[in-house]
């Protein structure tokens, strides 16, 4: 027994380490203004979240996207009480936009559609969805999904001869990826953040192709002198990790095994003095460790645990010279998500950060969905029972959406759903393609993968020094949308440079006449709203200027969409990836075109082949007829066109450029600067790219003070300038202006009074739904939908009755019920079930 009391008392003063999170913290100056900074933070700074959830992954030209995001508090997840407008985008593979929608989410949510164009480019599009408050983010995080739409070509027959008219397979850019592929990159990540000579830390690993794709990899870590350390693996999405003690003055690199692998691979150096912060998951509970060789100790140092900006741990090391500290946390007291730790010194510094992610089953809601069966036949009715209850059992309220599709309409089964999104990628950026994986059981490997992955990211919602730097919150430059606004400025009517402060009045054209009157600021500036409307308006705004000399006066609208958006750039972010559907998905829906067009005269009409002789030229046409006889320029990267921008006659001629993808422009009018993409002497280098007018040499002074409705197109050139000379290094912008050219009618301009469209919120179709067990003509028709039902709208009550009740189609196979969705307190929950569709039924 006596040789067990040194034992017990070691034992016994590390158990005094051991204290919960709920310990009081001495406060110092330092440490009161971090934890006043992280709370103003999570009360006037909350972000914003959104989520779309889309009918099914694949789409062919012609079919409709049907879609429904949700809005919510980026810490609670509750409906936002900041925007109720959001913005969603598809942008095609040349990162242009394609399609806009605006919608007005009354709850948590907004259903919407984008029905695709028959000759719409086959390819990778990105629909996104944000809110303007999230692009006062100096980095937003936009939930972007990856779709692929294929392009099919109708013929006088039923079916096509080859599968080409299926689905055309040939994508632009496939050797570059595959050179891009058949790289291999491999990076380790500190816990913490630091190597620190003789002290033992994990490594988080990740071995990815060029393209950021996940490779199961297995090597060794070696020293300078080429003796193996220790060896590790890398398993799904290319994660793992490695324990390891650098020894002073060695160095360490890393080798894949196997002659695919033959590259080394440097690892972070090691520095003599610094801090480690280590965090283990110990089953019931959370072991959280923090450690210094530093002279001083952990004397005033504070360890502070937050998760999505609200605080559960903070607690201050006292003791001079303390070298080791910890603290366990207990999960079931904590939300789900992802939750960072900081270790910060007594001078209020942080030095070693690390990510966590918490999980905690008595947080969660579970939903059954009940069939009356488990197969069907064709045209066969479904019915489906609903129950929404907490992990005790107790029934709870929440807003949901379900798509009923065929299994091949979906790309996997761990595609991101709400759960992956919410609570882990909007922290910290897009993550795997297949970020379900880690929400769908609760085995010990997916844990450790789960952690690999914690340990190889960042928190990316605040940046603490620029955070504690801030002295009062940040004044925002796009203020929450709670509805449809009509600002600008009033200027005057032969000088467009000119404020005028005026009397501004609205007046909005519809079913109810709505009328707005209000004085401008001095720069002339107005704003109206919040409008609630659908479709568009005509609206008419009338000034008067408050002088008492009589002036005239013009307007200057805003744009209506949020200017200067990053383009969605293909393989920017880990987002799905494409997954070419089978020929049976391809073939239902050919065959369903087909009988469109022999069902459905009014929707799309078949015509007999004919031979055009001559068409009416568009107005782009036009112009590049005109000007290709006039001028001559090399190969353009971008083009853009004045009349191809809504509200372009109103915005400078940087904010078109500004809507090309790449480019970039900051600033406001007349003292706009741009930024080109690539090459050392682009503007990211600090050149200025070359101007030239009508094919005339310029600067960039002409440009800042040109306006929009001076410029007929303009040409960006950065990928091959070789032929304007030295001028043309960091990039050329081609202006082309009207040289008193007209292409349109121009309509004429009165003083004080202006009237125009303004485009409302975008109304919804509803899903059609058969009803066969009613007999009608239209039941004639083949049913070869690949989307049997989808319901955007879906209120579960505690108390009622939550059935649904549907049809199969013609087409046999196994379908998948999904439904996803959000509590009243802000759960994220999503499941699927498994039917079957027999024709022999």
């Amino acid at each position: 027994m006596k040789k067990l009391r040194p034992f017990l008392f070691l034992a016994c003063l590390f158990m005094m380490g051991l204290i919960s999170f709920d310990t009081p913290v001495q406060e110092s100056v330092q440490i009161k203004n971090i934890l006043g900074k992280l709370l103003l933070y999570s009360k006037n700074e909350r972000p914003e979240k959104t989520y779309l959830l889309t009918d099914k992954d694949f789409y062919t030209n012609g079919e409709t996207i049907w879609f429904k995001t949700y809005l919510v508090d980026g810490i609670d997840h509750k409906a936002s009480n900041k925007s109720k407008v959001v913005h969603v985008e598809l942008v095609g593979p040349d990162g242009q936009v394609v399609e806009r929608r605006k919608q007005f989410a009354m709850g948590p949510g907004a259903e919407g559609e984008i029905r695709l164009d028959q000759e719409l480019e086959q390819g990778e599009y990105t629909l996104r969805a944000y809110t303007k408050y999230m692009l006062n983010e100096d980095e937003p995080i936009l939930f972007e999904k990856n779709i692929h739409i294929w392009m099919q070509s109708m013929t006088t027959s039923d079916f096509p001869e080859n599968s080409q008219n299926l689905g055309n397979s040939k994508e632009n850019g496939e050797g570059d990826a595959s050179e891009q592929a058949s790289r291999t990159i491999v990076r380790f990540f500190p816990e913490g953040g630091q190597l620190v000579y003789g002290m033992a830390t994990k490594l988080g690993i990740e071995v990815t192709d060029g393209l950021g794709n996940g490779l199961a990899a297995r090597g060794s870590i070696l020293d300078g002198e080429g003796n193996i350390v220790t060896d590790f693996n890398s398993g799904e999405f290319g994660l793992g990790m490695v324990n390891l003690k650098p020894l002073p003055g060695k160095t360490y690199y890393a080798r894949l095994n196997g002659e695919s692998y033959n590259n080394e691979f440097e690892l972070p150096k090691a520095i003599n003095e610094g801090y480690l912060l280590n965090v283990t998951d110990r089953g019931e509970y959370i072991l959280v460790q923090v450690a210094t060789n530093l002279s001083d100790g952990l004397q005033g140092a504070l360890l502070l645990g937050h998760l999505r900006g609200e605080v559960f741990l903070k607690q201050v090391v006292n003791g001079y010279g303390t070298k080791e500290h910890a603290v366990k946390i207990y999960p079931e007291q904590l939300k789900e998500g992802v939750a960072q730790f900081t270790l910060f010194t007594a001078k209020g510094e942080p030095v070693s950060e690390r990510l966590f992610f918490v999980e905690n089953p008595d947080q969660r809601a579970s939903l059954s969905m009940d069939t009356d069966r488990k197969s069907y036949g064709t045209r066969d009715r479904i019915q489906i029972d609903l129950a929404l209850a907490d992990s005790e059992g107790n029934s709870l309220e929440g807003e949901f959406s379900m798509s009923v599709v065929s299994d091949n309409s979906l790309t996997s089964e761990y595609s991101r759903d709400i759960r992956s999104w919410l609570l882990l990628d909007s922290d910290v950026g897009a993550t795997v393609p297949d970020a379900g994986y880690f929400f769908k059981d609760a085995s010990q490997d997916r844990k450790q993968l789960l952690d690999a992955l914690m340990l190889t990211h960042g928190w990316r919602r605040f940046e603490w020094q620029e955070l504690l730097r801030q002295k009062t919150s940040k004044k925002l430059r796009f203020p929450p949308e709670k509805g449809i606004t009509i600002s600008g400025r009033t200027v005057s009517f032969h000088d467009n440079e000119k404020p005028r402060q005026s009397v501004a009045s609205l007046t909005l054209m519809g079913e109810d006449l709505i009328y707005e009157k209000d004085s401008t600021d001095i720069d002339g500036r107005f704003s109206f709203g919040n409008f609630y409307f659908q479709d568009s308006l005509d609206a008419i705004l009338q000034a008067e200027s408050i002088s008492k000399k009589p002036r005239s006066i013009d307007f200057i609208l805003d744009s209506t969409h949020p200017m200067n958006l990053p383009a969605a750039r293909k393989n920017s972010t880990k987002i799905s990836k494409v997954v070419k559907p089978d020929n049976d998905y391809l073939l239902n829906a050919y065959k369903k075109k087909v009988a469109d067009f022999k069902y459905d005269p009014k929707e799309v009409t078949q015509l007999d082949e004919v031979v055009v002789t001559e068409k009416k030229k568009t107005r782009k046409e036009l112009i590049n007829e005109a000007y290709n006889t006039m001028f001559s320029s090399s190969p353009f990267s971008r083009r853009v066109y004045r009349d191809s921008i809504f509200g372009g006659v109103s915005l400078s001629a940087m904010d078109l450029l500004a809507r090309i993808s790449g480019v970039w422009v900051t600033g406001t009018y007349p003292f706009q600067q741009i930024k080109l993409p690539g090459g050392p002497k682009s503007m990211n280098a600090g050149s200025i790219p070359g101007v030239m007018v009508d094919g005339v040499w310029s600067d960039i002074t002409y440009l800042q003070g040109l306006r929009a409705i001076e410029v007929s197109f303009m040409d960006v050139n950065w990928a091959d300038t070789t032929i304007f000379g030295s001028q043309g290094g960091a990039g050329v912008i081609s202006i082309y202006t009207e040289k008193g050219l007209t292409f349109d009618e121009i309509p004429e301009k009165y003083p004080g009074i202006k009237d125009f469209k303004i485009p409302g919120f975008n109304k919804v179709r509803e899903f059609y739904t058969p009803n066969y067990s009613l007999d009608k003509k239209e039941h004639e028709k083949p049913d070869y939908r690949s989307t049997l039902f989808w319901e955007p709208n879906i209120m579960l009550k505690k108390e009622g009755d939550n059935k649904l009740e549907f049809f199969t189609g013609d087409n046999p196979g196994r379908y998948l019920i999904k439904m996803e969705g959000l509590t009243n307190d802000g759960i994220p929950v999503s499941h699927t079930v498994e039917i079957e569709v027999d024709s022999s039924n």
